[in-house]
């Protein structure tokens, strides 16, 4: 019988006590209708690597959190990370968690989460990927896990032994009829310039699922008109953010809650939206907390019509030695807040409170030895260990040494890496100082210029203002001043998209805005945006919307 992962012995806890933990984050919330609270988050190691592991924590007080009351851990060269805390609407507690490599979602459900002694069932497998946000239950009674599978560039190292190539990658949905006994996988939406998915689904009024996707620059959205079974072909929205995890509920009172990042330099200003359209404008807001390296929000409404908030600050994760670790806040926060709150832009409600610390980290425990040993701190050393060494792929255990983190990736430059590598390849894998260099890179993950090549976003610009005009690509290279083959190629490579696909994808979107705001017939709005014919509009917009254009206008009238 394999290992259980799933550890709720009191003994074998304090392994996991705040006194031994370098760092935390991602956190979870859940509660019950007599007013528990749950938390989960995770840490293990000094960084999102081999070693992770997921907690759960209790309060009956709102404050006083203690330690551990169970946690997963696989050992071996695997680990257990992003958790998901649910109550379902039988009153039970979902512990969710995912492992990799595997690529695996796994769960555990306590029956009783009021009573004095938890009892947890038997962990059980949901399906293939990874999730990292709560299940939504539709109108018609059945639950929809968001479970994404990532592109294979993500933590390749880690995952390349449990890769399938039978896998597309996107950000799936899995249904359940019978209450998590069984699922199936439905389909998933792709949005091109996605980072972690790290997905949410809301149910529309209209009945149509709405996905939000994390994007790279902001928010993604897909539309699905069939319960989850197809996906509309993504976009942008104007939802904004940093790249990073976000929160979406559709509320008892039929208003939205976004949680959000606005106003933003980096992760901070973390704020509560609230919308009144179904989702289409969140025009009341309160921030939640300023400071920087505020992040992962997750929240539950519950029956005495507070919003229950939790999020991480400053985690403490791949920091170069402990002191720089212990000079992070590593805290996990809570607020409690009403929908009045953000209505009025200020904490007005008797009982609401911000900035809530409910887990904060110290130092080690005296005896604990120093996590911060290996590999050697100075890069050239390294270089030189791994070319004496003869390993047949130095940049994997670079890579596996100094993994990206969900932060950090976003700002990595892979084609300026994929030059260096190919560089040292070319060498023989014997080039030292390029080896040093490669190291030194992945160790600093220099942050990306905002506009590392103008002439694209003049082309973008350019786009816009000719949409309706079919101006061949040759045109547009002249206007720019630039070879059209070489053009062509640098649009691709920087935007993941050719400039037809681009440009139709524009259209598509001024479209949508026409379908929904204009009561132009579709001939008039087929021509304003340079389709040649309603018939041709009618039957690109069908393949990638999966649903006719009348029927979309109906479907997302206000």
């Amino acid at each position: 019988m394999p290992h259980s992962m799933l550890i709720t012995d009191r003994s074998e806890l304090k392994r996991f006590y705040a006194c031994h933990r370098v760092w935390q984050g991602i956190p979870g919330i859940a509660r019950t209708k007599k007013g528990r609270t749950f938390i989960s988050f995770y840490s293990g190691n000094i960084k999102e690597t081999y070693g992770n592991y997921a907690l759960v924590l209790k309060s009956d007080s709102n404050t006083d959190f203690g330690e551990p009351i169970a946690a997963a851990e696989k050992p071996g060269e695997f680990r257990c990370f992003d958790p998901v805390l649910w109550i379902d609407p039988l009153d039970r507690l979902w512990f969710i968690w995912n492992v990799m490599p595997g690529e695996e979602v796994f769960a555990s459900i306590c029956d009783d989460p009021d009573a004095d002694e938890l009892v947890w069932g038997e962990e059980f497998c949901i399906g293939r990927g990874i999730m990292m946000n709560k299940p939504l239950v539709l109108a018609c009674g059945a639950w929809l896990f968001p479970i994404a599978v990532w592109k294979t560039d993500i933590y390749y190292d880690f995952r390349k032994s449990a890769l399938r190539d039978d896998e597309v990658a996107g950000s799936y949905v899995y249904r359940t009829d019978d209450c998590g006994k069984t699922f199936r996988k439905l389909g998933y939406a792709d949005l091109r310039n996605r980072s972690f998915d790290e997905h949410m689904v809301m149910e529309k009024t209209n009945g149509a699922l709405w996905m939000l996707v994390r994007l790279k620059n902001g928010i993604g959205e897909s539309y699905s008109y069939d319960g989850g079974n197809t996906w509309s072909k993504g976009q942008e929205t104007s939802l904004g953010g940093p790249s990073s995890r976000f929160f979406l509920k559709k509320l008892k009172s039929g208003r939205v809650l976004l949680i959000n990042h606005h106003n933003f330099t980096k992760r901070n200003n973390l704020t509560a939206f609230l919308s009144e359209d179904d989702g289409n404008t969140f025009p009341y807001t309160l921030l939640l907390d300023e400071r920087g390296a505020v992040s992962y929000p997750d929240a539950v409404e519950c029956e005495d019509g507070y919003l229950y908030i939790v999020y991480d600050r400053e985690r403490g994760c791949f920091k170069s030695s402990l002191a720089e670790a212990y000079d992070s806040a590593r805290e996990i926060l809570t607020a409690k807040i009403t929908e009045e709150d953000i209505l009025r832009g200020e904490v007005v409600s008797e009982g609401s409170f911000l900035k809530n610390v409910v887990c904060k980290l110290g130092e080690l425990a005296e005896g604990d030895p120093d996590p911060y040993t290996m590999p050697p701190a100075d890069n050239g050393e390294f270089a030189r260990q791994l070319l004496e060494s003869r390993d047949p792929d130095p940049i994997g255990k670079i890579f596996a040494a100094y993994p990206l983190n969900c932060i950090s990736a976003c700002d990595f430059d892979a084609k300026k890496m994929d030059t260096m590598i190919n560089r040292f390849k070319e060498s023989g894998g014997t080039d030292e100082a390029l080896l040093t260099e490669i190291i030194d890179y992945v160790r600093e993950v220099p942050q990306k210029q905002n506009d590392p090549y103008p002439v694209i976003e003049a082309i973008k610009t350019y786009l816009k203002e000719h949409l309706a005009e079919d101006i061949p690509l040759s045109t547009v290279a002249e206007q720019m001043y630039i070879n059209v083959y070489y053009l062509s190629h640098l649009f691709k490579a920087v935007t993941g998209a050719t400039m037809i696909e681009y440009r139709n994808e524009l259209r598509l979107a001024k479209a949508k805005e026409l379908l929904v705001n204009t009561d132009k017939s579709i001939l008039l709005i087929a021509e304003g945006v340079g389709f040649s014919s309603s018939a041709y509009f009618t039957e690109f917009f069908s393949k990638t919307e999966k649903i006719p254009p009348s029927e979309y206008r109906k479907q997302h009238r206000r």
